[in-house]
């Protein structure tokens, strides 16, 4: 496993928690931040990220305030001690993030790591409670160290992703599959109906980019009035969504499509897609696109081909599920 370790104000690389990591097999990049230029310990810490791209980003104390202020992707940060209150801009960290601290910390009070914890709207199991004191530097908390630093990678899985475009539709029709078939444009849908269909259709998928933003910043997305939400509906019960983003000039993405489970395999699924491409083209784009997965049905893409989309790039990441 490839580790990034952010060492602590007046600390230096080579100390004892990188060290542990590093004897426990791993390997760590673990470079020299300054202490009186933050924004040059950001920039250095962004440097080495993009360039041995870790499997998971470990910052202490004032390395903790560095991590949350780097552009890690979806990579996971274990904080221990984090200062975020003293440095940098940031008040939030993403999901795939795990707080270590000490309650008899006397440099970074432990009040701080469950504020972050509580901004960030994380589950209380993201914030763990060990060690005697700011350095985290005995067993115990070295163990858990390493425990969550492991536990972060193995939730990581290797995928591909699929982009895929069309520039004109195809002149293409689908029957109708059956009766009792409504699409209701969602005009001012709430974040709770929002999270219940998108869990509801991409639980299954490992759906994970609407599950990562707080309700603040989906709101902000999905009351957008070029961000429509299309949902169909069989005898009047919710069965899918297409969600269809207008934001950009001149080109629609589709960026969410899919099915609940129970309407799964009977042709619901090639109609609502050509609704939502007659739908798409309806605004006069010159461009309709979208992106997929391994993680996503095994029709997904030759179901997205047969429709008139073309791919035009693939590329391999990792990601968290």
């Amino acid at each position: 496993m490839k580790i990034l370790f952010l060492h602590g104000w007046t600390s230096f690389p080579g100390g004892t928690k990188p060290t542990y990591l590093k004897d426990h097999g791993h390997t760590v990049f673990n470079p020299a931040l300054p202490d009186e230029d933050f924004d040059e310990a950001v920039r250095i810490a962004q440097a080495e990220y993009d360039e041995y791209q870790p499997d998971v980003v470990v910052g202490s104390s004032r390395g903790g305030a560095v991590a949350v202020n780097i552009d890690s992707q979806g990579t996971p940060l274990v904080l221990l001690c984090p200062a975020w209150k003293k440095w940098g801009t940031a008040t939030t960290v993403k999901a795939n993030t795990t707080v270590l601290h000490s309650k008899q910390d006397d440099v970074v009070p432990f009040a701080n790591s469950v504020e972050l914890v509580s901004n960030s709207e994380l589950p209380e199991s993201a914030l763990t409670e060990v060690g005697t004191d700011h350095r985290l530097a005995d067993t115990e908390p070295l163990a858990k160290m390493l425990e969550t630093c492991e536990a972060a990678i193995n939730e990581l899985v290797d995928i591909t992703v699929f982009y895929l475009e069309m520039f004109a539709p195809l002149d293409r029709s689908v029957p109708t599959p059956r009766d009792g078939l409504t699409v209701i444009h969602a005009q001012s849908p709430t974040v709770p109906y929002y999270r219940s269909l998108y869990d509801a259709v991409g639980s299954e998928y490992y759906w994970l980019s609407r599950r990562k933003l707080s309700d603040a910043e989906l709101a902000a997305i999905i009351d957008d009035p070029m961000n429509d939400l299309h949902v169909l509906h069989v005898e009047g019960t919710p069965a899918g969504f297409a969600e269809l983003d207008r934001r950009q000039p001149n080109e629609v993405e589709l960026v969410q499509f899919g099915l609940l489970p129970d309407f799964i395999g009977q042709g619901l699924g090639k109609w609502f897609l050509q609704w939502s491409i007659d739908k798409a083209w309806s605004h006069q784009p010159k461009r309709f696109w979208l992106h997929t997965c391994t993680l996503d049905h095994d029709a997904a893409v030759p179901t997205y081909k047969q429709a008139g989309f073309v791919q035009y790039k693939q590329e391999a990441i990792r990601r968290e599920l």
